[in-house]
């Protein structure tokens, strides 16, 4: 057989530059060294650009680049519609006719909708859909599980020639609900360890202050970033530590609000802003403990990344991180997003690495150990080779 053609496709623009967009960049480079990829992507940014141009340039280099499938937008009483140019699915098509599987994130209706129009007109090409995104919200009637839901009953209804990419064991048992055995893989997520590696090299962490950080989206909707605050606070208000610090890197909604937290206690508290993704290692590795409160997160590659770079991880139960972090030295759960609650824990941990440093360093060694063996990129890429193999039997 002639070597496996592969479309990547990312349903949201490059630009947007969020865990998934990233990690699909990553899928497209790795698969591109033993099959012929192309990677495509839409003009739809959900909310502010997080990639700078010169970041995105240099990924652009590593993968096969080939443009954007391009929605129109229109505003009709608040609510915003969209919907593909016709020009630009013409030319999507195109590029379908000359591969032989397509890659894409599971999206809204509309964008599977479209797949599935393509998997009809092209019964001879194969579809894979990776779930990258929270199944489903603690709230069993809201709007978010009805359109996923509908959305997964509509895909279930196609079985020639798709298949289904879990990431979590979590999400594959939710999937099979729905989805024959035989169309559904799991297969772990995984990011590039060297990227984050101290090489040996620990002199960046401090051997005099412990310090904390938190890098992602300022909110409090998704990733409980206004509970986070609160308990920082209620734990410097009542310990006056000389020794304890806490970085902030991202934007959002909070920015004012912690910019505000770090005026009040001044050096204690650091507010780097946005910080362009390819410079992000250095401040996972110059910390000791990975902040971690999203409410749910289905397989979150912050805490890979924070692991790689040699953290401890104070986290909420979510079903992602639960998996990664379950029974592990490394993982200090949560128990209930609360401000006492937070600071508690900020203390135990403070309480650790002040009377046991050898051991609380060992257990950061460790942290690396377990993401290098498990999540790296390479195994995903594996994992990738795999299913190929497999689908290409059936």
């Amino acid at each position: 057989m002639s070597k496996i053609k592969i479309l990547v496709f990312s349903p949201l623009s490059l630009e947007y530059g969020r865990g998934g967009e990233i990690s699909s960049m990553e899928l497209a480079e790795g698969l591109n060294k033993d099959y012929d990829v192309l990677f495509m992507d839409t003009n739809i940014i959900p909310g502010k650009q997080s990639l700078s141009k010169e970041s995105l340039r240099k990924r652009k280099k590593k993968i096969n680049y080939r443009g954007k499938l391009k929605f129109a937008t229109m505003k009709i009483g608040g609510l915003i519609f969209s919907f593909p140019y016709p020009i630009s699915l013409l030319k999507f098509l195109k590029y379908i006719k000359d591969v032989n599987v397509i890659y894409y994130s599971f999206s809204t209706f509309k964008m599977n909708l479209i797949f599935m129009f393509f998997n009809i007109l092209k019964r001879n090409k194969k579809f894979i859909i990776g779930y990258r995104k929270p199944l489903y919200s603690e709230k069993i009637f809201s709007l978010y599980n009805l359109k996923y839901r509908l959305s997964i009953l509509f895909l279930s209804k196609f079985s020639k020639n798709v298949y289904h990419h879990a990431l979590s064991e979590h999400a594959k048992k939710f999937l099979l609900n729905f989805y024959k055995s035989n169309r559904l893989f799991h297969i772990t997520h995984g990011i590039d360890i060297k990227n984050f590696s101290l090489v040996g090299n620990r002199k960046l962490k401090s051997d005099h202050n412990l310090n904390f950080c938190y890098i992602g989206y300022l909110d409090d909707l998704h990733k409980g970033v206004g509970i986070l605050l609160k308990g920082i606070d209620l734990f410097l208000k009542k310990n006056n530590l000389e020794d304890v610090k806490f970085e902030f890197i991202g934007k959002g909604p909070l920015e004012e609000k912690l910019a505000q937290l770090a005026e009040k206690y001044g050096e204690t508290i650091k507010f780097h802003g946005y910080i362009d993704n390819q410079y992000i290692a250095k401040y996972y590795q110059r910390n000791d403990v990975f902040l971690f409160t999203s409410r749910r997160e289905p397989f979150p590659r912050s805490i890979m990344e924070a692991l790689a770079s040699e953290l401890i991880i104070l986290s909420t139960k979510t079903i992602g991180s639960i998996e990664l972090l379950k029974n592990k030295e490394f993982g200090i759960f949560i128990d209930s997003l609360d401000p006492v609650e937070i600071e508690n824990k900020l203390l135990e941990i403070y309480h650790f690495w002040k009377n046991d440093f050898v051991k609380f360093t060992k257990i950061q060694i460790l942290s690396k150990k377990y993401i290098s063996e498990k999540y790296s990129i390479q195994n995903e890429i594996l994992g990738f080779k795999d299913l190929l193999n497999t689908i290409f039997k059936y």
